[in-house]
C-alpha cells in the first residue's frame, strides 16, 4: 500500500499542477526568453513579415501580402519560427505553408504576380546549379504554376542521392497541396510510396498504398521505363504490403532465451577491476577514494563480436567474452587514485564517459584524468579493436577545436554522430554564449562530414572554479529512418537529415527555465550549485511509429509523429522519471521506482520499488520481462504486473548495482567493482549446452 501511494505521488500530479503544466505547454515558444535553448531564430523583420502577410491577406490585399513574404531575405529561409503544437519550423517551410493556405482568389493573384519569375527560374535549373535553383523554387514559389514541376524534379534528385525523406516530402506536397497539378497523381503516388518505403515511414506508406488501391490501381504509369498498373508497380518494387514494413532488427537483448537464472549460479568468469585501483592503498587513501564519485562509477561498455570493450574513467580495456581474459588495456588502473588526490574527481562527472564499438574499431569519449585544466573538453578517441592502438583522436583534428563533445555517440549507415557544445575557449556569437551542435564524423579517420548548429543556450556559459564540474544532463541521440534526433535535455527535440545535416525542425517541450542570461560562476570548493532535482538523460525512444521524449528537466512525457509533425499525446510525469523502454505491452519508466504506463490509455499500470531505486543503470527490457541490476542482485520483474518474479544474487556482493547486457550466450553484469558473466538461460540448459558449469573464473585485476 505504501509503495502504491509513493508511486502515485511520484508519477501523477495534482489537478492544479496539471493545469499549470497545461498552461505552460501552450506557451512553449522558441522566442520565450526563459527557454534554456533557442533554435537558430529568424530575425524580427522576418517575423514581422509573416505578421504583415496575415494582416494584408485578411483584407484581400494580395499584392501587399505576397510582397511582405518576398521581402524576407533568402538567407533567412533556414532560420526558425514557431509552428503549431509546439513544433519549431524553418522560415521556408512556414512560407510554403501560408502560401498554400491562400484562398482561390489569393492563389490567382499570387500567380499573376509571380508566375513569370518562377518559370524563368525553372528554365535556369540546369547544370551545377540545378538542385539549388529547384530548392529555391520549392521553397519560395511552390504555389506558382511551375512549383509542382520543380518539386517533382527535386524529388527525383533527392531520391537519386539517397535522401528519401526529402524526396517523399516533395512528392507528398504536390499530392496534398497542388490538386491543380497536371502531373499524373498515380505516378506521384508510386514515387512517393517508394521513397516512404526507403525512408521507413510506415504509417504514411500504408496510407498511400491504400489510396493507390482505391483510386489509381488500374491506371497505367511508366516508372523506370516500365509500363504497368500502379498497384503492380508497388507489388513488384515493394512486395506484399506486410513485407513493406520490414521487421525490426533483432538484437541479443530481445532475441533468444531470456536470462532465466536461478537464485544462485556461479559466474562463468569475473573481472575485479576495482581491486586493481585500491591495491596497495593506505587506510587514509582508501577512505579518500571511497568518498569520491569515481569509486561509484559504473564504466560504460560495448560489445562487438566476441569482445567486450570498457571505458573505465578513460582507461580503456578489452575482454574476451568466452574466457574473461583481458586482451589489452590503454593504461594501468593503479594511477586512477592520483586524480582523486589532485581533486579531479570533483570537477569530472563520471557519467560523461562513453564507449562505442564496431568490427575493427572502438571509440571512447571522456576527459583525461591527468588534465588539470578545469575548462578542458572531452575528447573522442578511435582505437584499433585488436590491440587498442590509437588511430585518431579529436584533440589532433582542427575541425574539433573549441567543441566539448558530450553524450553517447551513435553509429548509423557507416557514419558516427555525436553531440557537442562550444566550449569556454570558443567565441561563438554574442557574449560568447555557447551553442549546441550535432556532428557527423567518418568513423575510421575522424573526418568531419558536417556540423550543424542546433541552438544557442540562453543561460550563457558557466564557469567553474576550485574543483566544480558541469553536471548538467547530456544530450542524447537516436537514428531513425534517415534522420538523427537529438534530445538536448534543455527543452528541444531536434530532427536533422542524416545525409546533409540540415536541421529540419524542432519540438519545444516544457522544461526548467534558464537560470540566467549571463551565465554563472561557481567559486566554493566542493559546494554544489543550487539546482533542482532532475531525472537521468534518457534517449528519445521509438514506440511503434511514434517518438517518445522525456527531458531530464521536464515534467511531461510527449509522443510525437515525427513524419507528420504532430503531437500525438502528452501527459504529466515526475521530473525524476526516465524512459527505459517501450513495447506493445507498456511504456517503461525508471526513477525512484520502476513503473509502466499503458501504451493506449497512458494510465499508470504498475509500480515496483527496487533496492537503490531505478534512477540510473541500463535496465534490460524485453517482452518477456524486465531485469535490473541492484545492490542486492538482479531483479526480474513481470512486465504485465510489476511483480518481482525472482532475485538472482550472483557474485557481485558489495557493488552498487549497475548495467546489464545480453550477448548470445551470457548475461553480463557491470558494476562499480566487477564485471561478471553468467550463462544465459536456465542452469540446466546452460549445463547441457556448455557441458556443465565450471567453478567461477575470477580474472582478479588482470594487472
Amino acid at each position: 500500500m505504501t509503495c502504491t501511494v509513493i508511486m502515485a505521488v511520484w508519477i501523477l500530479a495534482a489537478p492544479a499542477l496539471v493545469q499549470a503544466a497545461d498552461e505552460q505547454l501552450e506557451k512553449v515558444s522558441n522566442d520565450r526568453p526563459d527557454r534554456p535553448l533557442q533554435m537558430p531564430a529568424a530575425s524580427s523583420e522576418t517575423k514581422e513579415a509573416f505578421d504583415d502577410f496575415e494582416r494584408f491577406a485578411r483584407r484581400g490585399s494580395w499584392e501587399r501580402a505576397t510582397k511582405a513574404l518576398y521581402a524576407i531575405p533568402e538567407a533567412q529561409a533556414g532560420r526558425f519560427v514557431d509552428g503549431q503544437d509546439g513544433f519549431i519550423i524553418s522560415v521556408a517551410r512556414k512560407r510554403r505553408a501560408v502560401l498554400s493556405g491562400l484562398s482561390p482568389e489569393g492563389q490567382a493573384a499570387y500567380r499573376l504576380f509571380y508566375d513569370a519569375d518562377a518559370k524563368k527560374l525553372l528554365e535556369q535549373a540546369k547544370g551545377p546549379s540545378e538542385q539549388a535553383t529547384l530548392e529555391r523554387l520549392y521553397s519560395s514559389y511552390f504555389l506558382s504554376s511551375a512549383g509542382d514541376n520543380a518539386a517533382d524534379r527535386l524529388g527525383d534528385l533527392y531520391f537519386e542521392q539517397g535522401q528519401f525523406d526529402r524526396a517523399a516530402d516533395c512528392w507528398l506536397a504536390v499530392l496534398g497541396e497542388r490538386t491543380d497539378s497536371e502531373i499524373s497523381p498515380a505516378v506521384l503516388t508510386v514515387k512517393a510510396a517508394l521513397a516512404l518505403a526507403r525512408a521507413g515511414r510506415r504509417p504514411e506508406l500504408d496510407a498511400i498504398r491504400a489510396e493507390m488501391a482505391d483510386r489509381y490501381a488500374d491506371e497505367v504509369v511508366t516508372i523506370g521505363g516500365r509500363k504497368a498498373k500502379g498497384a503492380e508497380h508497388l507489388r513488384g518494387l515493394l512486395g506484399d504490403p506486410g513485407l513493406a514494413k520490414g521487421p525490426d532488427p533483432a538484437s541479443a537483448a530481445t532475441a533468444g532465451l531470456p536470462p532465466a537464472l536461478p537464485e544462485a549460479v556461479p559466474a562463468a568468469w569475473q573481472l575485479r577491476f576495482a581491486a586493481s585501483v585500491t591495491a596497495g592503498m593506505t587506510a587514509l587513501e582508501l577512505t579518500q577514494w571511497e568518498a569520491t564519485s569515481f569509486s561509484g562509477a559504473v564504466p560504460p561498455a560495448a560489445v562487438a563480436g566476441q569482445t567486450l570493450y570498457v571505458n573505465y574513467l578513460g582507461h580503456v580495456f578489452a575482454v574476451d567474452l568466452a574466457s574473461g581474459k583481458m586482451l589489452w588495456r590503454s593504461a594501468s588502473f593503479h594511477n586512477l587514485e592520483q586524480g582523486t588526490m589532485q581533486g579531479q574527481s570533483q570537477m569530472i562527472d563520471p557519467k560523461r564517459f562513453a564507449i562505442l564499438a564496431a568490427p575493427g574499431f572502438v571509440w571512447t569519449l571522456g576527459r583525461d584524468l591527468k588534465e588539470m585544466n578545469y575548462q578542458a573538453v572531452s575528447r573522442l578517441v578511435c582505437r584499433r579493436a585488436e590491440n587498442g592502438e590509437i588511430e585518431w583522436q579529436s584533440s589532433d583534428i582542427p575541425d574539433f577545436a573549441g567543441i566539448d563533445l558530450a553524450g553517447v555517440p551513435i553509429l548509423a549507415r557507416g557514419v558516427m554522430f555525436v553531440a557537442g557544445k562550444s566550449s569556454n575557449s570558443m567565441s561563438y556569437g554574442q557574449d560568447n554564449t555557447p551553442h549546441q551542435f550535432v556532428l557527423a564524423i567518418r568513423p575510421h579517420d575522424g573526418k568531419l562530414l558536417w556540423k550543424t548548429d542546433v541552438g544557442v543556450f540562453r543561460e550563457g556559459q558557466r564557469y567553474y572554479y576550485y574543483g566544480m564540474g558541469d553536471s548538467s544532463p547530456q544530450p542524447r541521440l537516436v537514428y531513425r529512418a534517415g534522420s538523427v534526433y537529438i534530445d538536448t535535455h534543455n527543452g528541444i527535440l531536434g530532427r536533422l537529415d542524416a545525409e546533409s545535416g540540415t536541421l529540419e525542425w524542432g519540438y519545444g517541450y516544457p522544461t526548467e527555465p534558464a537560470q540566467s542570461q549571463y551565465g554563472r560562476m561557481i567559486f566554493f570548493n566542493g559546494m554544489p550549485s543550487p539546482t533542482s532535482s532532475q531525472g537521468a538523460a534518457s534517449a528519445p525512444l521509438a514506440a511503434g511509429d511514434a517518438i517518445l521524449v522525456k527531458g531530464a528537466k521536464s515534467d511531461r512525457i510527449c509522443a510525437l509523429d515525427p513524419d507528420r509533425m504532430k503531437l500525438l499525446w502528452d501527459r504529466p510525469i515526475a521530473r525524476s522519471a526516465r524512459l527505459i523502454g517501450a513495447d506493445a505491452q507498456g511504456i517503461y519508466l525508471g526513477g525512484p521506482e520502476l513503473g509502466a504506463l499503458d501504451p493506449k490509455t497512458r494510465v499508470l499500470r504498475w509500480s515496483t520499488a527496487l533496492p537503490g531505486g531505478s534512477d540510473d543503470g541500463q535496465v534490460l527490457v524485453r517482452p518477456d520481462g524486465l531485469w535490473q541490476f541492484t545492490p542486492r542482485g538482479v531483479f526480474e520483474v513481470d512486465p504485465q504486473s510489476g511483480r518481482v518474479r525472482r532475485i538472482f544474487r550472483g557474485d557481485d556482493a558489495g557493488s552498487a548495482g549497475g548495467d546489464l547486457m545480453l550477448t548470445d550466450g551470457l548475461l553480463v553484469a557491470i558494476s562499480n567493482r566487477t564485471i561478471s558473466a553468467y550463462p544465459r538461460g536456465s542452469a540446466g540448459a546452460a549445463q547441457a549446452s556448455r557441458g556443465g558449469v565450471a567453478a567461477p573464473k575470477t580474472g582478479g585485476s588482470n594487472d
